[in-house]
């Protein structure tokens, strides 16, 4: 049963600031070094917070919300987003300059992602995926058959996946430029798809299901033979997906628990399904957003409740508190343990570990950390 898991009380953590903003976050963006937290929000409007704690920018980029905002990798200083209004829009993320607008089309932008590399974005609208290499059209991928519900990257930033109603694609990035825009077909599986994720390493891709399946394809030797896994049994679609930056783990929620599934890494077996699931339970409410911290040593998880909670890398809850609204969106500094959390009423919380005059951490009471923060 969910809601059972005790706080184990070895990492504990407190809330640092609380900022109201201008209405729900839909996106989060820390810079490579954490100096600084890119938000967005569902009025269209980003707001740069130095260290997470000052506002020192916010600028109009949207004609309505917010969709996604991704920083370059490898240069900070150059912000993407997308939103509503069918704009993917290149930014100065220091103070708002607008440098490029990609597209301005009548379709919402769902999906936006830079290649590892930096070198290459590319933005879903329903049945198209638009390139550019900086401010050049690398052309576009359309399939009138299939839209783009959810995508991702490989870590060799040279394939894209993508997923459709009942099954999982794979686009070269050579093919938008030569005008070969036939996909190959990775999986098949009943109904639509929430989301995608490629294994850090590229040796899994996983599948969230709107009915309540998770599929993986794992590549199994050099000839492009492939395993499918299939997890079922989840109360709900699993939205939330989140893969550990250094194992073969993925972190799952289609519901109010956390299932942790250790994938098989024997590129050799082509025998049926070993993955390991084992289920974390502190939740009550449907988990909406969960990350991994950049060592992997902590997992955040935050629920439809607004309960947030921080797990420990054997899987032990360290830390639990209430919000009070639907968490939207969490993600971890780049560098140190410090977790950004939005939630539906327009709030951005920062929580960190709690220093004592000695320098060891302490526990303070969540209720209280959450009033001081917002006097």
């Amino acid at each position: 049963m969910p809601g059972l898991a005790a706080i184990a009380g070895k990492a504990p953590f407190g809330l640092r600031h609380s900022h109201t903003l201008d209405d729900v976050v839909t996106d989060l963006a820390w810079s490579s070094d954490g100096k600084a937290l890119l938000v967005g929000s569902a009025a269209g409007a980003v707001h740069r917070l130095d260290h997470g704690s000052e506002v020192t920018a916010r600028w109009q980029a949207h004609d309505g919300g917010i969709t996604r905002l991704r920083l370059q990798p490898g240069d900070d200083r150059v912000l993407a987003s997308a939103g509503e209004d069918g704009k993917v829009a290149l930014w100065n993320s220091v103070d708002g300059e607008a440098l490029s607008t990609l597209a301005n089309e009548n379709d919402w932008v769902e999906h936006l992602a830079w290649t590892p590399d930096g070198k290459v974005l590319a933005a879903a609208a329903r049945k198209t995926i638009s390139l550019w290499q900086g401010t050049e059209s690398l052309g576009m991928w359309y399939d009138a058959r299939r839209h783009v519900l959810a995508m991702d990257w490989a870590p060799d930033g040279r394939r894209l996946a993508s997923a459709a109603n009942k099954g999982l694609y794979l686009w070269r990035l050579g093919d938008a430029v030569t005008g070969d825009a036939e996909p190959v077909q990775l999986l098949t599986f009943p109904g639509a798809p929430v989301s995608v994720a490629w294994q850090p390493q590229g040796r899994a891709l996983a599948v969230g299901t709107q009915d309540g399946f998770l599929q993986v394809w794992r590549p199994t030797d050099t000839n492009n033979a492939a395993r499918q896994l299939t997890m079922r049994g989840y109360p709900s679609k699993v939205n939330c997906l989140a893969w550990h930056p250094r194992r073969t783990v993925i972190a799952t929620a289609g519901g109010p628990d956390i299932v942790l599934w250790d994938m098989p890494v024997d590129r050799t077996d082509t025998k049926n399904g070993s993955a390991k699931g084992r289920p974390l339970r502190h939740h009550q409410a449907t988990v909406t957003a969960i990350a991994w911290s950049a060592d992997g040593r902590l997992l955040a998880s935050g629920d439809r409740n607004g309960r947030l909670c921080i797990w420990d890398e054997n899987g032990d809850a360290v830390f639990s508190l209430a919000l009070g609204s639907e968490i939207t969106v969490v993600q971890w500094h780049p560098v140190n343990a410090v977790l950004s959390v939005a939630d539906g009423d327009g709030r951005l919380h920062l929580v960190d570990r709690l220093q004592s005059d000695s320098g060891q951490p302490v526990r303070q009471h969540p209720a209280r950390e959450l009033r001081r923060a917002q006097d």
